[in-house]
């Protein structure tokens, strides 16, 4: 009698279940996610499926842990005035797509429509801000400025300027802010006003007028630390407004470093975490920095001497070149303080070319990385393009979780959309606030009207000037996993 076969191994093999990446804990996950190279690779892992998205965005801490970690992701320099970009070699996107970097970011090669608010010509862009023009004639042509790093706005009425700066929430979750400062010029000695637009109750708020005496003429200012900075706002001084309390206040820059009325030389900025306000510049062939901090028994700030870095190392080490000697075609230049990064540029001459140079200095470890390379452009000043953490991976109320593909945008945030609402409800804010506005008003709406047909209005430009900055930086994230 035949034995019977045994019995299949698939028929006694025990029924396990195994353990997918998709079936990982929301902990577990972002304990991987914090191991990831960089910001990118983060965006490009996180749009792979819902379950990684929702671990990212459901998490502030996460993101704390993140950038504490991980360094800001410097994706390139935007260069003065002719608005050219160097790609960032440092940059793991770069590395791969150094093209993309180096495109026209903002169409200012392409030729310039018949009407509507168009970028200059001949000078592009001065402090960061793209100059825009609108009209030809003298009594009707209008100027605006906008920064679309930090979404920043100045429009120049015939009487006033009005600065407008966008305070988006620091944990995310809570309303972004517009904050408009009002200054009457062609004055010395005028009070400064503020007003403040919410994106929660899609309103305006004035403030009473303060008496610091801002000098005629003063630059754009710098949102930071939940304040808006302006340096060398008078001789050694720094004008401050607190967006808590919309108080105007000044502060003394720190003696060393002081000088000549319209040659500020100083650059400010904060640490890494955002909690110091950082202040650096080069005096003596010699990098100093201080940070500003208030005393134990009293709230009052003062600035506190921090690090110092000769540069006649940094450039021989770099360049080959040395700074000591006399007549040196050697130029070092700060350029920012961002995130506890500083970032130098350095111009000299090599065999008869001339060269450019970009480096960062991180202040808390000291350590210098060499970002660009190459022969000189012919710009006068540059502004890093940092990567911020993209909206699209903060949660929100309405909470959506749409999938991530590769022909869709990894960012579907509409970036000026609070700027733009703040800027079309601001003249009948003014209006409502009182007639001694109606100057103001009749200056702002000139400024805001379309075209005949429609188009061609100064919120449509800033929407389609971060569009296209968010479809590039898109571009870049595709491509850096």
């Amino acid at each position: 009698m035949a034995s019977e076969l045994p019995p299949s191994p698939l028929s006694t093999r025990t029924s396990t279940t195994g353990t997918t990446i998709t079936g990982l804990s929301d902990d577990l996950l972002r304990e991987i996610f914090l191991r990831l190279p960089v910001l990118p690779s983060l965006v490009r892992a996180a749009f792979s499926c819902r379950a990684f998205r929702r671990a990212v965005r459901s998490s502030p801490a996460f993101r704390r842990s993140f950038r504490a970690l991980h360094a800001p992701l410097l994706l390139a320099l935007f260069l003065e005035p002719n608005s050219g970009v160097v790609p960032v070699f440092s940059s793991p996107c770069c590395r791969r797509g150094p093209d993309l970097v180096a495109a026209d970011f903002f169409g200012i090669r392409l030729p310039p429509l018949p009407t509507g608010w168009e970028i200059q010509r001949h000078k592009p862009s001065a402090g960061g801000y793209l100059i825009l023009d609108k009209g030809t004639l003298p009594s009707t042509s209008r100027r605006a400025a906008y920064n679309p790093l930090t979404q920043a706005l100045d429009l120049h009425l015939y009487f006033y300027d009005l600065q407008l700066y966008t305070l988006p929430s620091e944990d995310g979750q809570g309303p972004s802010r517009v904050v408009c400062v009002i200054r009457k010029h062609r004055l010395s000695v005028l009070p400064e006003r503020a007003a403040v637009f919410s994106s929660d109750t899609m309103e305006w708020r004035f403030f009473p007028k303060n008496t610091i005496p801002p000098r005629d003429g003063s630059r754009t200012g710098m949102a930071m630390r939940g304040l808006i900075w302006w340096p060398n706002w008078m001789d050694g001084q720094i004008g401050v407004l607190d967006t808590a309390n919309f108080q105007f206040y000044l502060i003394d820059v720190p003696t060393p470093l002081t000088t000549e009325r319209d040659e500020p030389t100083y650059k400010l900025g904060e640490t890494k975490d955002g909690k110091l306000c950082i202040i650096v510049d080069i005096k003596d062939n010699m990098l100093v920095s201080h940070f500003l901090t208030a005393d134990d028994d009293s709230d009052v700030e003062t600035w506190m001497l921090y690090k110092e870095f000769p540069l006649h190392p940094i450039v021989e080490d770099f360049t080959g070149c040395s700074i000591d000697e006399e007549g040196s075609p050697v130029k070092v230049k700060l350029v920012a303080v961002i995130n506890g990064f500083v970032y130098l540029s350095i111009f000299y001459y090599i065999d008869t070319q001339s060269c450019e140079l970009y480096l960062s200095l991180c202040l808390e470890t000291s350590e210098m990385s060499e970002l660009y390379k190459g022969a000189y452009r012919q710009n006068e000043d540059a502004h890093p393009y940092v990567m911020a953490w993209p909206p699209s991976l903060l949660q929100t109320k309405e909470e959506s979780e749409t999938e991530f593909t590769d022909n869709g945008p990894v960012g579907t945030e509409e970036a000026s959309s609070v700027l733009v609402a703040a800027l079309q409800s601001l003249s009948e804010a003014l209006m409502a606030d009182g007639d001694s506005n109606s100057e103001i008003v009749a200056e702002l709406d000139a400024f805001l009207r379309p075209n005949v047909d429609g188009e061609g209005s100064l919120m449509s430009k800033i929407t389609s000037l971060d569009a296209q900055l968010v479809t590039a930086r898109d571009r870049i994230l595709r491509i850096s996993a």
